[in-house]
């Protein structure tokens, strides 16, 4: 007799009700179809009418409760409902959700927060503005050269040593510059291959000095062995970027944005706070630490459900301190980057500090030789 769960077909039920008429008991039928006697018991308890078993009756009572059970809408209640909504109005994905509540011992499947967010959207509710993807088309970029311009000294992406490519060691960054609305500044974004830490900064335009001062500000204190870039003129200056960083630089191929795929993920993070045509120049220094901190400390599946920041602090925690990297925290404060610059200031004749003309705005006080 087989202890396995058994589901019963058409003709097992009619061995059943003959049996039964015969005046067997539940383990004789048991074992005659090769069944548990538990799964007799139930079948008898479930779908017996008022005359008695019948297996046609019987058959048709199972496969209503089946249809039932596969239409019937998971309801999510109580602490789970609370804590998934949460989670979502901070752009966690309902996958990232799923997995890392698992982890907690709370049971909730992706798929029943995506049906919540169809229920939620019907009844006039706002949860699925915050999922990362709302149906909008995707183009692909043009390149950024041409037009009888080139970067001077270009890497290749092909001469990237293995090491970086296959994410073996924290220190490896890819760059981009996100556009805001015309006029209104970009947004530097920066990540980190093997943490998926990513930083961001704002610039006031696009010129290859005013990005160098930005990737200089945004790095300082990290550990920085390489940088990875595409093919955009903003990018020009990345030698003196190498100098003052002590790392090297990458190019990738045009038209090939996957070889930094990296920070074009973690740009599509940002634009869940930032969509396209956001306005740039409205965004705060706070509101920037808080958007950087909060994609930080998401749970992220290619980690393992761990966060960027999680695994950042057990890397270097595992990793001792380098000539010219780690110097600083982790974690150092967002606003300690534009409070204080990371490479010494020009100094008049008299002495003084040449006093920064960019002050209004976010822009970093650095005056880099």
């Amino acid at each position: 007799m087989s202890n396995k769960y058994h589901r019963l077909c058409a003709g097992e039920r009619i061995v059943i009700a003959n049996m039964r008429q015969a005046g067997k008991n539940q383990i004789e039928i048991a074992q005659a179809i090769g069944s548990s006697q538990s799964t007799i018991s139930k079948e008898l308890a479930r779908n017996c009418g008022e005359r008695g078993y019948r297996p046609a009756q019987a058959n048709r009572l199972a496969m209503e409760r089946k249809i039932q059970k596969r239409t019937r809408p998971k309801v999510m209640v109580g602490i789970i409902k609370d804590e998934v909504e949460a989670r979502l109005r901070i752009k966690h994905s309902p996958d990232q959700i799923s997995n890392s509540l698992a982890l907690k011992g709370l049971k909730v499947s992706h798929e029943t927060i995506y049906q919540h967010l169809v229920d939620d959207r019907k009844a006039g509710g706002d949860l699925s503005l915050n999922l990362r993807i709302n149906g909008k088309r995707r183009y692909r970029r043009r390149s950024k050269i041409g037009r009888g311009e080139k970067i001077p000294n270009r890497v290749d992406i092909e001469e990237r040593p293995m090491i970086i490519s296959g994410r073996n060691r924290y220190g490896d960054w890819e760059a981009d510059l996100i556009q805001g609305a015309a006029g209104s500044g970009f947004l530097l974004s920066i990540h980190e291959r093997k943490s998926r830490v990513g930083k961001l900064h704002l610039l006031p335009d696009k010129s290859s000095a005013e990005t160098m001062k930005g990737i200089i500000t945004a790095l300082n204190g990290l550990k920085v062995n390489s940088i990875t870039y595409d093919n955009g003129l903003e990018f020009a200056m990345h030698e003196r970027i190498n100098d003052l960083l002590e790392c090297k630089s990458y190019f990738c191929k045009p038209y090939r944005s996957w070889e930094k795929g990296g920070v074009e993920n973690y740009n599509g993070l940002v634009r869940q706070y930032f969509p396209k045509g956001h306005d740039f120049a409205t965004i705060t220094l706070e509101r920037l630490i808080e958007v950087e901190e909060e994609i930080n400390n998401r749970p992220r599946n290619i980690l393992a459900y761990q966060s960027p920041n999680d695994l950042l602090d057990h890397l270097r925690a595992s990793c001792a301190p380098s000539p010219g990297g780690f110097r600083g925290t982790a974690r150092f404060h967002f606003r300690a980057r534009y409070a204080r610059p990371c490479v010494p200031s020009r100094r008049s004749a008299k002495g003084s500090t040449k006093p920064y003309t960019k002050s209004e705005g976010i822009t970093p006080p650095l005056d880099i030789p």
